[in-house]
């Protein structure tokens, strides 16, 4: 780390809510001099185009993981106290349970008949068959079993676009500057061993232009690995809907499992009463359909969404006898092979001046502020503080290149050298995505060549 009175060029790829937070929280350090440090933006397509705008936006302390979860939860209260976010992004605090219920689901079956896909954490066996009196828009009788998994004082709800694109006016504000262009490449030193600058096409104009950067944070979501392959990070689509009910419905946050007529087989999908008198609701993912270059590119399958539909209005009539507004499809970044509980990667890659905050799965705006908070830390004052994220380093799930691939003064990474041994900038992963694991030992008599 420089000295912070040295002037900072510092851009963040990626316009989601983490490179929103990312962004706000480097215009909030102590040590941010607006003279001094530059901070840009640059997203592809429209800030929370993707899952940041199109997630269901519960926060709490319980959720995954642990190492930054608390802390999340706290800095999103706190912002929703400095900023008014109950007004700006319907922030408010919520019961969330885990409910077990007999609908007439139509779609979305699984074999597997134990917690949700989406939330791992959910792992004790129901305990009430009763549940609460507010809970009134879902059929009394339709419910099996009833599991709080949090109350209002330790889980939350935001809207996820509102709040992503607030947190970046704020950061605007404060000195930050939003290009919508999409990144091209991402320029090495000639050893390979330090980014230099990041090469974008602007959107409006088509100009392509270079940014010198003393840092650059990937913030990507699934399209980390667009400009970093290294990174093990997959996508998951997932399909949505948001259904205006008959009538306003009270504050929870459903995980429900869904037991359709068929013997043993449950449907997972998620409800979220919000705010603004709306029901938020997303099914199960797939994964055969390939990411598209943008999130504005992304396919909407019709049918899957009818399939939400039909299946969560066959446990509530304020459902059924409303009305379907939105329907939507996103990706989830997740890291292979990584446990859920583990969390995303965030952190140093081992390249002078390049930084990961991606795969962040499910919980991309639940731990947004902390990732924000301790990624300005890292940049500006060289450590974590505010939380230990050793766990999360990315250094642990990539292995360090023996061998640099140039081409001029741009690293062609990924190279194969005929002995088939991957070559090039800066890490690689040699993974198979259904066996990766994290290895103690991992490139540890090569310890010495990492860059910090």
């Amino acid at each position: 780390m420089g000295s912070n009175l040295e002037k900072r060029h510092i851009v963040i790829i990626g316009g989601g809510v983490i490179g929103c937070c990312v962004a706000y929280f480097l215009t909030r350090h102590p040590h941010y001099i607006r003279e001094l440090h530059s901070v840009t933006l640059l997203e592809a397509s429209q800030l929370a185009g993707g899952s940041s705008g199109k997630a269901g936006g519960v926060v709490a302390t319980w959720a995954d993981p642990q190492c930054i979860a608390p802390l999340s939860y706290k800095l999103h209260t706190q912002l929703a106290k400095t900023h008014n976010g109950e007004r700006n992004w319907g922030f408010r605090n919520v019961h969330c349970a885990d409910v077990d219920a007999m609908g007439d689901a139509v779609g979305h079956v699984s074999a597997d008949h134990n917690r949700s896909q989406f939330h791992p954490h959910v792992v004790s066996e129901p305990t009430d068959s009763s549940h609460p009196h507010e809970l009134d828009w879902i059929i009394p009788e339709k419910i099996k079993s009833y599991t709080e998994l949090g109350d209002p004082t330790n889980t939350a709800q935001v809207h996820p676009y509102l709040f992503t694109t607030q947190i970046a006016r704020l950061a605007e504000e404060q000195g930050a500057k939003v290009i919508l262009g999409s990144v091209t490449s991402i320029k090495y030193s000639k050893d390979g061993r330090a980014a230099e600058s990041v090469t974008y096409k602007a959107k409006d104009t088509l100009r392509v232009q270079e940014l010198p950067a003393t840092d650059i944070v990937i913030a990507a979501g699934p399209w980390t690995r667009f400009l970093f392959p290294a990174a093990p990070i997959q996508e998951s689509r997932n399909h949505s809907i948001v259904v205006r009910p008959s009538r306003p419905t009270s504050a929870y946050v459903l995980f429900p499992e869904l037991r359709p007529k068929i013997p043993q087989r449950r449907v997972p999908p998620e409800i979220y009463s919000r705010p603004d008198a709306t029901i938020y609701s997303c099914g199960p993912s797939d994964t055969d359909v390939p990411l598209p270059e943008t999130s504005d590119s992304v396919d909407i399958d019709q049918e899957a969404c009818n399939v939400i539909y039909k299946d969560i209005s066959s446990i509530s009539r304020e459902i059924r006898e409303g009305e379907v507004l939105i329907k939507q499809a996103c990706y989830r970044p997740i890291v292979v092979g990584r446990k859920r509980e583990i969390g995303p990667l965030i952190g140093q890659t081992g390249i002078k001046a390049l930084w990961l905050a991606a795969g962040h799965d499910s919980w991309g705006v639940q731990n947004g502020p902390a990732t924000g908070k301790v990624m300005s830390e890292m940049i500006l004052d060289g450590q974590a503080r505010s939380a230990d994220v050793s766990t999360l380093d990315p250094r642990l799930m990539l292995k360090t290149f023996r061998q640099m691939c140039t081409e001029g003064n741009r690293v062609v990474p990924g190279t194969a050298t005929p002995d088939g041994i991957l070559t090039g900038l800066t890490y690689c992963v040699d993974y198979d995505e259904d066996s990766i694991e994290y290895d103690p030992e991992l490139d540890a008599e090569g310890e010495d060549e990492v860059v910090d």
